[in-house]
């Protein structure tokens, strides 16, 4: 038995049954049982789920402009901290403010510091839209086997002019997940049916938007970035030795995975369905404590979500305007990158009835997928497989664990499902659909959650798609900024270098010009403008209310 420097020894009882997938018997947790390194993370979550923390207040654009260079304490740790790589290395910070951290965050012994903090000069991370991303090297005062040397850092986009639109999206528009996703490492990281990179610090300021989250540094096999023009496409990956982690993968560059893509898109249902259903069964702690700390969902009223008599979406009229762009780039401007049905009249004129009788029911289609719990669970918000590390067994069997948890929280698993898909090949989608589905259900019942019918998924799936096409024709703009419009006429196909490489380190264009693809195909090859009807008979049954009048749908 060996005593942590930072608090008495406990001997709580092992109940992760349903964790581990097996029937286990009550014993005391000794880290001899566990192993030192994950007997310390128990503890720790144990502790941070039972210290109280001030609770999230809503920020401004005025709070990030004004208040980003401004140093202050953080709210999990009441210390400061810094949020650029060059204050992490700076004299001012670095080793003595690195302990300090990790101290606070009982993730080091109160015996040991570190004692140097090395820049990684040698690989730059230029995945991922939320943050930026760097590595680091760190010495101890006393070497232990138990604490990683090789460390990651996630950070805010800077305020530079390239940046700024992100920084501003991600910590005003959404937030905030920077703490659910610092939340997911500093609470859950015991008790996640996955594994996760091993948090070390973590914080974030309410005052100014600034944050830190300080894990170890995944060892990736090839940790170069991914060099789009150099893929060959339908060039067959070698596979890796047993363990060695594949990747990092990008967003929407599936050509790249080292097997099958449906066999990864499997793999990441399977462990987002089986975290839903330990939520619900009490195997990742008491869920009312849990959810508190992430977005939650869980019970809202029909009122939360603006259900009203007419319409409940953007003004129709606003929406038009963007629907006649959006279809201008697929079915001119850009059309070699999009199907040929968006050139039809006919086909213009449905998609566009379609859109504006969605937002119509805008409210009314968020409510749907939430009003019955036993669809709402608590799930990471966005695993595609840049959000994901893969490795394979002795066997063969994929395996993977998972980082990027700031859209943690309580939402409906069909809107969550198409947020681990989205960025997947149509024809992935299209072939493997139903396999997704039955792998969905039976995974969230096994895990502990409650049996829930297949179909309703589906239609939960289709209706978030088509929701997130509101988002990307108000982006036609911005397409046009990162690829200018007269650019277009040349570009042969999505991998020419100007649409399909990370513009300003970000995969945004590529992203959006891929899913909007993929959300048109869905709307035609799926017939979601029927799935579009049955859903207003059903939430039309289920609110006793009339079919709202075309007047709500149309641009006047």
């Amino acid at each position: 038995m060996v005593l942590l420097p930072w608090e008495p020894f406990e001997d709580p009882a092992i109940s992760w049954e349903k964790i581990h997938g097996q029937a286990l018997p009550v014993v005391e947790v000794r880290p001899d049982d566990v192993g030192e390194a994950e007997w310390r993370i128990q503890q720790r979550c144990k502790r941070e789920l039972k210290r109280k923390v001030s609770a999230w207040k809503t920020i401004t654009n005025e709070t990030v402009t004004e208040n980003h260079t401004k140093v202050r304490k953080g709210m999990l740790y009441g210390i400061t901290f810094p949020w650029t790589e060059d204050m992490l290395h700076s004299d001012d910070w670095g080793a003595e403010w690195l302990t300090k951290a990790m101290h606070a965050a009982n993730t080091l012994p109160k015996d040991n510091r570190v004692t140097k903090v090395i820049p990684d000069k040698k690989y730059r991370i230029t995945t991922g839209n939320n943050g930026g991303k760097f590595l680091f090297e760190v010495e101890y005062a006393t070497p232990d086997e138990h604490l990683h040397t090789k460390l990651f850092a996630k950070i805010p986009h800077g305020m530079e002019k390239e940046t700024m639109s992100d920084r501003l999206s991600s910590s005003v528009n959404k937030q905030p997940m920077e703490l659910y996703e610092l939340n997911t490492s500093r609470l859950l990281e015991a008790t996640l049916p996955v594994s996760i990179p091993r948090f070390y610090f973590g914080d974030i300021s309410n005052e100014t938007s600034n944050w830190i989250l300080i894990t170890e540094a995944v060892n990736f096999h090839d940790p170069s970035p991914l060099d789009f023009a150099g893929k060959t496409v339908g060039q067959k990956k070698e596979q890796l030795k047993a363990y060695e982690i594949e990747g990092p993968y990008d967003k929407c560059m599936d050509w790249c995975l080292r097997g099958d893509p449906a066999e990864y898109y499997l793999a990441l249902i399977r462990t987002g369905a089986r975290m839903a259903g330990l939520f619900k069964s009490g195997a990742m702690g008491d869920p009312d404590v849990v959810a508190k700390h992430f977005e939650n969902m869980l019970g809202a009223p029909k009122e939360a979500f603006g259900v009203q008599p007419g319409c409940s979406g953007q003004p129709p009229k606003m929406l038009k305007t963007k629907v006649d762009m959006g279809i201008e780039l697929w079915s001119s401007v850009g059309a070699v990158l999009f199907p040929s049905f968006t050139k039809d009249t006919a086909w213009q004129t449905k998609f566009t009835a379609t859109m504006m009788k969605l937002n119509a029911y805008a409210g009314e289609s968020q409510y749907f997928m939430h009003h019955n719990d036993d669809y709402v669970s608590l799930a990471h918000g966005n695993m595609n497989v840049d959000n994901a590390y893969f490795w394979r067994n002795d066997s063969g069997a994929l395996e993977l664990g998972v980082f990027d948890w700031g859209g943690m929280g309580c939402r409906c698993l069909g809107f969550k499902l198409w947020w681990w898909l989205y960025c997947a090949d149509f024809e992935v989608l299209d072939g493997h659909f139903d396999q997704f589905l039955d792998c969905h259900v039976e995974s969230y019942q096994s895990a502990g959650g409650p049996k829930i019918d297949k179909e309703v998924l589906r239609m939960q799936f289709i209706l978030a798609s088509m929701t997130q096409m509101f988002g990307l024709v108000a982006a036609v703009s911005q397409i046009y900024r990162m690829c200018p419009k007269k650019d277009f006429g040349s570009i042969k196909d999505r991998y020419d270098s100007r649409v399909g490489e990370n513009i300003n380190g970000k995969s945004t264009l590529r992203l959006y010009l891929q899913v909007m693809r993929t959300i048109l195909l869905i709307m035609e090859n799926w017939k979601a403008d029927k799935v579009l009807d049955d859903f207003e008979e059903k939430i039309c049954g289920l609110l006793s209310m009339s079919k709202k009048d075309a007047s709500t749908m149309e641009a006047a």
